[in-house]
């Protein structure tokens, strides 16, 4: 691996002001486009990592993604003609990546989805039992209900999964456009009573035109894939990672990832975000690993990722995690000095927990290769948690070595700004870290 070569590569880039930001090149074109999930990465600016480093080093032939959320690493490796491996926690990421990923026959899609249309047409103007799941009378209004449930039945009745699959990441973006949850945070918090009385949503207009749109992404995506392997887990990295029977040591040629920057209840609520959605669609239609005490609770999803449990001060001490890293060790004491040891319990909780993925990492990719992860630093009691140095230490641990890192502006999204990141101030900028693995 030429990784000085990278570097240059990637330095030359950097002359370009604002390179890395891709302020005018952020599009999510084909399947990148066919829903929305919380703090996706810009396509083509992974895109430009992934041609970077595989021009340097060309004998790449798979990928993995252990935080894989919408799927974008997974997507781009599939164009560049990578057998890609994803992991996610998260029921309504890992049915999103399935979809995308999925092989469609042309006629058999555009047949099926025509049988659901006409299906659709047909139950609107009959009576549908409602759909009931708990809660549902808070967070929809009673004409969504209805409308979702005609849909929800149309759905069901396709027999063949892959397709319902398809029908079900549709039906999720509708799900979660038209319940009455704020836009302005990922968290689940309710609209105001004025507003959600001014609110009116087509759920079947809007269905059958976002089935068309993303008919049309899948068949844009066929022209760019060729032939590839894909292999999806439905779970926890911490465990998934360690299990050799998926994960054979040596395996892994590249790790593309951005995992996330802190426990999910204090930095972003990719569960929250998720469950409404999820409540509607039959679980064993996405894994059959998946039980319904997962989206019982608008917080389980969140408590079950990385740093979701928090361990006592006993249990942060003897895990060695502050002899691993300084960065980590500051920061925690100046957190206790200043009374907030909670804050200090979950900070120390998600560093404990992210390093059983990075140590679970080091064994299965291979001698010389290279992992590249893409981290923010959130702030906590209006002080700066530098991820990124600690993701340093704690590679430097187990047998990483970082080479370069660089910066970005993160340029955010006008119609959803997220609120739910801890402190004061929000994520701006974000630091791209090539590590290499010892050989």
């Amino acid at each position: 691996m030429a990784v000085a070569d990278l570097i240059d590569d990637i330095k030359e880039k950097e002359t370009v002001e604002k390179y890395w930001d891709f302020r005018k090149n952020d599009r999510r074109e084909h399947v990148h486009s066919m829903i929305k999930y919380p703090a996706v990465m810009v396509p083509n600016m992974q895109g430009e990592i992934f041609d970077l480093v595989l021009k340097n080093d060309p004998d790449i032939c798979n990928v993995l993604d252990p935080f894989m959320g919408s799927g974008t690493i997974l997507i781009e490796g599939l164009i560049r003609q990578l057998n890609v491996i994803g992991v996610d926690i998260n029921p309504l990421s890992y049915l999103t990546v399935l979809t995308k990923m999925q092989r469609y026959a042309v006629s058999t899609l555009q047949e099926k989805v025509n049988q659901l249309l006409q299906r659709i047409d047909f139950e609107s103007h009959q009576k549908v039992e409602n759909y009931w799941f708990e809660g549902i009378e808070k967070w929809y209004k009673s004409y969504v209900i209805r409308d979702l449930s005609k849909i929800r039945y149309c759905i069901v009745q396709e027999t063949d999964i892959k397709y319902r699959r398809f029908f079900w990441v549709t039906f999720a973006e509708i799900a979660k456009e038209a319940d009455n949850a704020r836009t302005s945070t990922f968290k689940l918090h309710i609209k105001t009573e004025e507003t959600i009385k001014a609110t009116n949503y087509d759920c079947i207009k809007s269905f059958k035109e976002k089935l068309l749109a993303n008919v049309n992404a899948i068949l844009e995506f066929k022209k760019l894939r060729k032939k590839e392997t894909t292999k999806l887990y439905f779970g926890d990295s911490k465990t998934l990672l360690s299990d050799r029977r998926r994960f054979a040591k040596d395996s892994i040629d590249l790790v593309i990832t951005s995992p996330p920057y802190g426990d999910n209840a204090t930095t972003i609520t990719y569960g929250q975000y998720s469950v409404l959605p999820l409540r509607w669609i039959p679980l064993t239609d996405i894994h059959e690993l998946i039980s319904q005490d997962m989206v019982a609770s608008l917080t389980k999803i969140d408590r079950d990722s990385l740093g979701g449990i928090k361990y006592s001060l006993d249990n942060i001490d003897q895990s060695g995690i502050l002899e691993s890293s300084k960065e980590l060790s500051d920061f925690f004491k100046c957190l206790l000095s200043d009374g907030m040891t909670d804050k200090a319990r979950k900070v120390a909780s998600f560093v404990i927990d992210f390093s059983e993925v990075i140590k679970n990492l080091e064994p299965i990719i291979k001698p010389g290769k290279l992992l590249v992860f893409t981290v923010g630093n959130r702030h906590v009691h209006k002080m700066e948690f530098p991820f990124h140095l600690i993701l340093k230490e704690l590679a430097d641990c187990y047998g990483m070595d970082m080479k370069y890192d660089f910066r970005r502006n993160i340029i955010k999204n006008k119609n959803y700004v997220d609120t739910s990141v801890q402190g004061f101030k929000t994520i701006n900028k974000e630091t791209i870290m090539i590590l290499q693995k010892r050989i």
